[in-house]
């Protein structure tokens, strides 16, 4: 069997063949049979998703502190979190750039 894609399906098809780790064939063969490829996990996005849920959890540890005592918490314990976040935004800055 032949089938043909304008120039512009084909770079759909291949973008979302390679998005789903698959040859361009498999993907064709499996969606034409009703299969539906899910992109693969980029453990890099993964591991950005872990770190800033750890930060959001210490700023949320950080609020609920200061709400039930009335006191902000110490300096020492935001600049901290601070710190995590500016390296968690360093490196993600400087993946971006290498790339």
């Amino acid at each position: 069997m032949l089938v043909r894609f304008t120039p512009s399906e084909f770079e759909l098809v291949r973008f979302r063949a390679r998005s789903c780790k698959r040859t361009m064939a498999r993907y064709v063969r499996e969606t034409t049979l009703g299969s539906v490829p899910h992109t693969r996990h980029n453990h890099e996005i993964d591991s950005v998703l872990y770190h800033l849920s750890r930060i959001g959890n210490n700023v949320n540890q950080l609020a609920h502190e200061a709400n039930a005592t009335d006191r902000f918490p110490t300096e020492e314990r935001l600049n901290a979190v601070l710190a995590e976040l500016r390296a968690l935004i360093g490196q993600l800055a400087g993946k971006g750039t290498s790339a």
